[in-house]
């Protein structure tokens, strides 16, 4: 927890970097964060894991 959370991505480059190496290594459809995410958060993210990237809050806007 040396490096500070990027508030670009939510957490930390190097983070972001091995998350987004095993979603794609896994061909994940969606990624979910359990933090509520920016919707440029979510841009960002979802470019660099190569799938979409939803929030906790946004699977329960869907359950409404």
């Amino acid at each position: 927890m040396n490096v500070p959370f990027s508030r670009r991505t939510l957490i930390s480059p190097g983070k972001a970097r091995e998350i987004a190496q095993a979603c794609r290594a896994a061909e994940v459809g969606v990624a979910v964060f359990a933090n509520p995410l920016t919707k440029h958060q979510r841009a960002v993210l979802g470019g660099m894991f190569g799938c979409f990237v939803i929030s906790g809050e946004d699977l329960f806007a869907l359950g409404r």
